[in-house]
């Protein structure tokens, strides 16, 4: 995928988001913020290596050996959520909270001007 078709993958995902309420959806919430996620992360490898991972298998190791480490580990934190933390339902709004911070942390890593 190019880095517009991850683009157009990272908005339909940010519309569908938008579309839910964080309490009552946060299984949904959750799994589609792992989704912008990953694009983001995407877009941001494209930027910088002229080359990105195709899934998310191994993408955080794979950050790490390019000297990502800061965007390895909010990977790592957000899979987290997604996969434990979240299902008992406790503390929504606060899992939605963070959520949306680690996805903020990412963008601006993902758009932040690099040098060649």
């Amino acid at each position: 995928m190019t880095e517009e078709g991850h683009s157009q993958a990272l908005e339909e995902l940010r519309s569908a988001r938008a579309q839910l309420s964080r309490s009552e959806h946060i299984r949904a919430y959750a799994e589609l913020s792992f989704g912008i996620a990953f694009h983001l992360l995407s877009i941001g490898a494209q930027r910088r290596f002229s080359v990105h991972r195709d899934n998310h298998e191994g993408l955080g190791r794979w950050l790490r050996e390019r000297g990502q480490g800061d965007a390895a580990q909010i990977l790592a934190q957000l899979e987290s959520l997604r996969t434990g933390r979240w299902y008992g339902r406790q503390g929504n709004g606060a899992t939605a909270e963070t959520l949306d911070e680690f996805l903020a942390r990412l963008e601006a890593w993902a758009l932040a001007e690099t040098s060649p």
